[in-house]
């Protein structure tokens, strides 16, 4: 092998290895670029993704906003109503009573119209049967009676009183009507419990219908008079 022969050999191999260099080079900056690129794309994604989140979230509060706004421009006008009434007729509780039935109302989500029969229910724009007065046996520690629960409304509204004995009596314990008493009410599936000393006052609304109840002292002892009253807008 003479000098030119040694000298093309060299310089194809040393061009060889340039080649292999810059191949490895575009690898590298191919790899690089993809890696950045599939980074970026994930990136826009999760972008894209926080940007949907974050309209919702403004979109439910400010819809939650306008409840908030509709809700406090009601209140505003049933306070102006209420205050009306009240400067009508001093003597009634007419505005203690709405303002009760709103809260409430408003904490349990009940939907307007229902809040608005409720309070129709307390103005003067009703009708009422004559009220009606039953007996009512008192369950207490010692004894407790049969036909102790009172059905009204055609069973719709149970009605049940549990009380506490005489302290003074010991050979025949009874009722005591003068200390505390428990009224249970239940109706529509609910079970409302008062207590209280007598009388003890309740009012149940349906829709556009009210019941008025009033558990008061008896004659008869061991025994209370449920007087109830229906009334419609």
């Amino acid at each position: 092998m003479d000098f030119y022969q040694a000298q093309n050999k060299y310089r194809q191999k040393q061009f060889r290895s340039i080649l292999n260099y810059i191949f490895k080079l575009l690898v590298i900056i191919i790899a690089v670029f993809m890696g950045w690129w599939l980074g970026n794309s994930d990136k826009l994604v999760l972008m894209q993704e926080n940007e949907k989140i974050i309209n919702e979230f403004n979109d439910q509060k400010i819809e939650l906003d306008r409840k908030l706004t509709d809700i406090r421009l009601k209140l505003k006008e049933a306070n102006l109503a209420l205050n009306t009434q009240n400067i009508k007729n001093e003597d009634t509780d007419f505005g203690r009573d709405a303002k009760n039935i709103l809260a409430s109302n408003l904490a349990k989500g009940v939907p307007e119209k229902d809040m608005i029969n409720a309070l129709r229910l307390l103005g003067y724009n009703k009708t009422c049967s004559k009220s009606d007065d039953k007996e009512l046996a008192v369950s207490t520690q010692s004894f407790i009676p049969p036909g102790n629960t009172l059905l009204l409304l055609s069973g719709g509204l149970k009605v049940k009183v549990e009380g506490n004995i005489s302290d003074t009596v010991i050979d025949n314990p009874h009722f005591d009507p003068s200390k505390t008493i428990r009224v249970i009410f239940t109706y529509l599936g609910n079970n409302d419990v008062i207590e209280g000393n007598l009388p003890i006052t309740k009012n149940i609304m349906a829709g556009k219908f009210l019941v008025k109840i009033n558990i008061l002292k008896s004659k008869v002892r061991g025994a209370v008079i449920v007087r109830y009253q229906n009334c419609k807008i």
